[in-house]
């Protein structure tokens, strides 16, 4: 079996797995498993947005992977992660993970260990791609792990230490599955017996891991504690400050991170800017202060290069850094256009800023 990209799909290729389509309103089987592609089979995909498909029996697979660029190969392992992780998500009630599901999620970790490293564009172009209005729990967990890696990249963890993070993101909210659907997706406010509900998920889950006798004390910590707040008012335990296991603190933030800046069918996404400040915001109450600090420098919402428009309506391009990474240094063009340094971290007078595009180095429009 291989994933191709829609445009390497040749007539006569026989597919290995069902293939659905990627909107949750109208979601159904376009192709079942063992189909053979047709002409009309292969634009019908296009048109649906379909980006890779399992194929069987083909024979060059080793021509198909030399000719994919590096970040072709890394779309790959996204599309190969989606479509493994909904298979797991969308059984029925999950009590245990099987052996096959356990190496599955063990290459998803492996792929992003190594896709992502130090590489924050590529990981800025996959939340995009990545946060769209048809969510599932699935995608917001790999989201989550993509996030968590960056942040360990930054706390300076080793390899083996960033892939057990990995992992416990992946599964963190494995615990759903076992949850009413309808509670999952209601768009508006939980009742009580609603949310005590909702609660379960993180016990669930890590009974789901335990009972799979595959996965360490820490992944599973990961699991159990990723929605304990730092001043204990979390749950399912109530612990508090470094109580909290390191890796559910990790986790914490960009569970959170990622539910906010992605689309609800209740409220639209906040921006990364307004997300990180009330992120800042909420240390020693909700998260620990250093792992906030790491994901800041890691996701920095203004990159160098990136035009601005500034409280007072005037414009500007983001050109350094400072510590808080929600102030950076501005050239401010101005009225007049003649551009004036401004140290956002000591200057006051422009109270926010938003992000309007990215320079190209003409500043005519």
């Amino acid at each position: 079996m291989i994933i191709v990209p829609i445009d390497n799909l040749r007539v006569g290729m026989m597919l290995a797995s069902d293939v659905n389509t990627t909107s949750a309103r109208e979601y159904r089987t376009l192709f079942k498993k063992g189909t053979i592609l047709k002409g009309d089979s292969i634009k019908l995909l296009r048109t649906q947005g379909i980006k890779t498909v399992k194929i069987v029996g083909f024979d060059e697979e080793e021509d198909i992977e030399e000719d994919l660029s590096d970040d072709e190969v890394k779309n790959q392992h996204i599309e190969y992660a989606l479509s493994e992780l909904n298979d797991i998500f969308e059984s029925n009630e999950i009590r245990e993970l099987s052996h096959e599901a356990v190496k599955k999620v063990d290459s998803i970790a492996d792929d992003i260990l190594s896709d992502l490293k130090n590489n924050s564009t590529y990981l800025g172009n996959q939340m995009i791609a990545l946060q769209n209005y048809d969510d599932y729990t699935y995608k917001h967990c790999l989201r989550v792990s993509m996030l968590s890696t960056s942040i360990c990249y930054e706390m300076g963890f080793t390899a083996e230490q960033t892939k057990e993070v990995i992992i416990s993101a992946l599964l963190h909210d494995i615990g759903k599955s076992n949850i009413d659907h309808d509670i999952i997706i209601k768009p508006g406010k939980l009742t009580d017996e609603e949310f005590e509900e909702i609660k379960r998920h993180p016990i669930i889950g890590y009974d789901v891991l335990k009972n799979s006798g595959c996965y360490s004390p820490n992944i599973m910590a990961g699991v159990l504690f990723h929605q304990e707040k730092f001043d204990g008012t979390g749950y399912p335990r109530g612990l508090k400050g470094y109580q909290i296991p390191l890796i559910a603190r990790i986790i914490a933030v960009a569970d959170v991170f990622d539910a906010l800046t992605s689309n609800r069918p209740y409220r639209k996404p906040w921006s990364v800017a307004e997300t990180e400040e009330y992120m800042l915001g909420s240390c020693v109450t909700h998260f620990d202060y250093d792992v906030v600090a790491a994901f800041l420098r890691a996701f920095n919402p203004y990159p160098v290069g990136t035009m601005v428009s500034l409280s007072d309506n005037t414009h500007g391009v983001v050109i350094s850094h400072n510590t808080n990474v929600l102030r950076p240094v501005v050239l401010n063009m101005g009225v007049d256009r003649n551009g004036r340094m401004v140290d956002l971290a000591n200057d006051f007078k422009y109270l926010s800023l938003m992000i309007t595009g990215i320079y190209n180095g003409d500043y005519s429009n």
